[in-house]
């Protein structure tokens, strides 16, 4: 296939906008559209040195410092570095991608055009499972049970839709997985949910410790579901987050 410079250079523009829309995105970075051209028509040209002897590695690593100033201005060095560091994430990954599907065409308009989409489809994917890992770690905790004689120390998640109450004092339940059962004390909780009703067996902890803050009067019982959940040993209730 013949490379024409002037379809390479556009394309690398269309692709460096496509880079920087999907960090945008990731990083809730504040850009506008004006910026966000001016910085891809940087990379673009940046991207010529492919047709020279210049130290290429050298001017990729000055060019994605100066596109990031660009388009999402300079803070401080950390928000530097973090914007740098998704440039490169996000444009290794279609480089590898785009390495790995291999399209062979002959038309260089084509085959441009191809790419182009293919990364459109693909920045789109990784922008929404980004976001999607962020939200659902943003909900795990550290979770701390203490008992009489010794404490549990299990990781822990949010679920909104855990809304269990003990009917009698209205204290917040939450979910432990059932591997960790005891033997104490117990108490039966009728509990009505929209899968179903029934009666939990619950035990009441001394306290219990979210990331440090400390929580009381609360409830737990056993369940086989939390496995479910990647890495979680307990549900926690929404209510407990406020604390007591």
């Amino acid at each position: 296939m013949k490379i024409y410079i002037d379809l390479f250079f556009i394309f690398n523009i269309i692709i460096d906008a496509i880079i920087i829309m999907g960090v945008s995105y990731i990083l809730k970075r504040k850009t506008t559209t004006k910026k966000i051209i001016i910085s891809s028509i940087f990379g673009g040209i940046s991207s010529l040195v492919l047709f020279t002897s210049i130290n290429k590695i050298l001017i990729e690593v000055i060019a994605i410092i100066i596109m990031s100033i660009i388009a999402f201005k300079y803070k401080n060095i950390r928000y530097t570095i973090k914007n740098i560091f998704y440039m490169y994430i996000v444009s290794t990954l279609l480089g590898g991608l785009l390495y790995l599907f291999n399209i062979k065409i002959n038309n260089s308009f084509l085959y441009y055009l191809v790419i182009i989409i293919i990364s459109i489809e693909v920045t789109i994917l990784y922008v929404k499972e980004m976001n999607k890992l962020k939200n659902n770690y943003n909900n795990y905790y550290k979770v701390d049970i203490y008992f009489d004689k010794d404490i549990l120390s299990l990781i822990g998640f949010v679920d909104t839709g855990n809304n269990l109450y003990d009917p009698y004092k209205k204290r917040p339940i939450i979910l432990v997985n059932k591997k960790y059962e005891r033997d104490d004390k117990y108490i039966i909780v009728p509990y009505n949910t929209a899968s179903g009703e029934g009666l939990l067996r619950c035990i009441k902890p001394k306290y219990i410790s979210i990331d440090g803050k400390i929580v009381n009067n609360v409830l737990i019982a056993y369940s086989d579901n939390i496995k479910l959940i990647d890495g979680v040993d307990v549900i926690l209730h929404k209510d407990v987050m406020k604390g007591e």
